[in-house]
């Protein structure tokens, strides 16, 4: 199942972030698919990674496959939160592109939406979404 594949590669990527791995963050430590549960405070930064769409196309017994990815980025710093935020978001890019290398598929950025919010304490977040490109055999994913 390479949609499976794909997903399971972007979260262990993502999972190497780290200062000692030549990035900004430690968001690394935090990084899951598909969270369903309120983060607690322990758990920031954090990545939460989502395949959202998969737009495929018939070829001739080829299916081409769009996959949308979703990367929403999770900080709470108070002062330094949009700082962070920016710092996990060059590192989830550059994260992204060490593992197009690694996948051999067409990857493509397109764009982020990022949101900061005042409460007892300062949350920011950013959404990255990227597309992946793939092909299978017809019927599969």
């Amino acid at each position: 199942m390479k949609r499976q594949i794909i997903v399971t590669s972007i979260v262990e990527q993502m999972k190497k972030i780290s200062n000692a791995n030549g990035f900004y963050s430690e968001a690394g430590k935090n990084v899951y698919e598909w969270m369903s549960k309120p983060l607690d405070k322990d758990e920031y930064p954090a990545i939460i990674i989502r395949d959202t769409t998969d737009n495929t196309t018939d070829e001739n017994q080829i299916l081409q496959h769009k996959l949308k990815i979703e990367i929403d980025i999770a900080v709470n710093n108070k002062d330094n939160t949009t700082w962070d935020m920016r710092e996990v978001t060059s590192d989830v890019l550059k994260s992204f592109g060490i593992l197009e290398d690694t996948l051999n598929y067409e990857c493509s950025y397109q764009g982020s939406d990022s949101l900061v919010e005042h409460k007892a304490d300062v949350y920011g977040g950013v959404r990255l979404e990227f597309t992946v490109a793939y092909a299978t055999g017809r019927w599969e994913q």
